[in-house]
């Protein structure tokens, strides 16, 4: 692939909330993947990550251009998202040592929004946020799920907001809205990688025409695997889960479809489920409750964590991919990992999932957080024929390398040295 010139020479900083070597999110992923294409492509990259202070010593820094910042996680102001003064201009001491002109931040955890703002407000320097999920417009982890009903929330307020969170005052919402609407205004522009999660932040004031969607790219896409080998007699079905295990991510559905198939007599036979992933994190009672169902139901086993570069082999001894998150998600990585393999996936039919998984055409959707739907799908797909028909209209996953190129296209769009600094009137409140 013949790469583009990068824009008057710039050196492109590629900005993370974490390494890589450090957690497995989707963000972190992708700006590692953007970044390495990007060298390979024959740009001037560089790339920048927030690590705690005490974990300092276990990043793994793979060339000397790539740069850790150190936080303190206690500094942190999770409502507001501000982070400590130290790790402000500590990011802006790197950005200007490595000459960067142009930034790519994948996130504002970790740092806070202080220092995107502080960054994007430098002389000469123009700045794009990538928006990997909603926790600028929700204080619930950015899930926008409610609180404590757990239900979806189809648009943030400050009134709905003290609704789930009543120990905040209305004032404070308003103030937390402003906050990033103000910091949001210094930033040339945003990129999303679904068009779901781009038509949210237009609906809570972000304008359409500062936001590019790019979909996030893999760095290794190779021939999709062919179909699980069977032993003579096996007539199961392997259905399996791939990420964080999380009560979001939908796992307590898959522990009731659990429940739901022990209660027939031949769906234990034809219907496995397996689960891989890390605990990490989890309330006592759900990891109680998961190792009890995996002790009491032989078609459940849970497989435990894995490496990013073990998930082909993973996925190829399943014949699908369960993606059964109860909120609404934005470019599941797992996805696009599942596309790759050559696995359909069956997704709760909401969000940036529903978007990028055809219903009936590469894979199948149910109705989030419902065992008795995510049943009737895996019925349904548990059909050689449904199952070769599905495989056979799996899209091609986006390549690494051609995320990065869209990225190149965004960076020419808004560099504007002379006018970087946007008024944050231009963001409607």
């Amino acid at each position: 692939m013949r790469p583009l010139a990068p824009p008057h020479g710039e050196r492109l900083a590629i900005v993370s909330h974490v390494h890589p070597s450090l957690s497995k999110g989707g963000a972190e992923i992708s700006a590692y993947a953007l970044f390495k294409a990007l060298g390979a492509l024959g740009h001037d990259a560089v790339f920048i990550a927030a690590v705690p202070q005490a974990r300092l010593n276990e990043v793994v820094l793979a060339s000397e251009r790539e740069f850790a910042v150190g936080h303190d996680p206690a500094a942190y102001d999770h409502f507001y998202h501000i982070g400590g003064s130290d790790t402000r201009d500590a990011l802006v001491d790197i950005v200007l040592r490595t000459g960067a002109t142009l930034v790519n931040f994948h996130h504002f955890m970790n740092m806070g929004i202080n220092a995107v703002r502080a960054v994007a407000e430098l002389p000469g320097l123009t700045s794009l946020l990538t928006i990997h999920e909603y926790l600028a417009i929700c204080h619930n982890h950015g899930q926008m799920i409610t609180l404590p009903n757990q239900r979806l929330c189809e648009a943030s307020s400050p009134r709905a907001c003290q609704g789930c969170y009543p120990e905040h005052s209305l004032q404070q919402f308003a103030m937390r809205r402003s906050h990033f609407f103000d910091a949001f205004g210094a930033v040339d522009g945003f990129v999303s990688p679904s068009r779901f999660l781009a038509g949210r932040f237009v609906e809570w004031g972000i304008p359409a025409d500062r936001i590019a969607v790019i979909e996030n790219g893999l760095r290794a896409c190779g021939q999709p695997a062919p179909a699980r080998r069977r032993r003579a007699g096996d007539r199961s079905w392997v259905f399996g889960y791939f990420g964080q295990i999380t009560p979001f991510k939908g796992l307590p559905t898959l522990l009731d479809l659990a429940d739901q198939i022990a209660g027939y007599e031949e769906l234990p036979e034809r219907i496995r489920l397996r689960v891989h992933g890390n605990m990490v994190g989890q309330s006592q009672a759900f990891l109680d409750r998961f190792a009890a169902a995996v002790d009491r139901h032989p078609h459940l086993s849970y497989a435990g964590p894995y490496e990013n570069s073990d998930v082909p082999r993973l996925m190829a001894d399943c014949d699908y991919v369960v993606v059964p998150s109860i909120w609404w998600e934005n470019s599941p990585v797992v996805i696009q990992e599942a596309h790759a393999t050559g696995r359909p996936v069956i997704c709760s039919g909401i969000g940036g999932m529903a978007e990028k998984v055809g219903d009936g055409i590469s894979g199948l959707h149910f109705s989030p957080g419902d065992p008795h739907d995510l049943l009737r799908a895996i019925e349904i797909a548990s059909d050689q024929q449904i199952y070769d028909d599905l495989r056979s209209k799996l899209p091609l996953p986006h390549s690494a390398e051609s995320m990065a190129q869209s990225y190149v296209e965004a960076f020419g769009r808004w560099r504007a040295p002379d006018t970087h600094i946007r008024d944050s009137a231009e963001i409607v409140a």
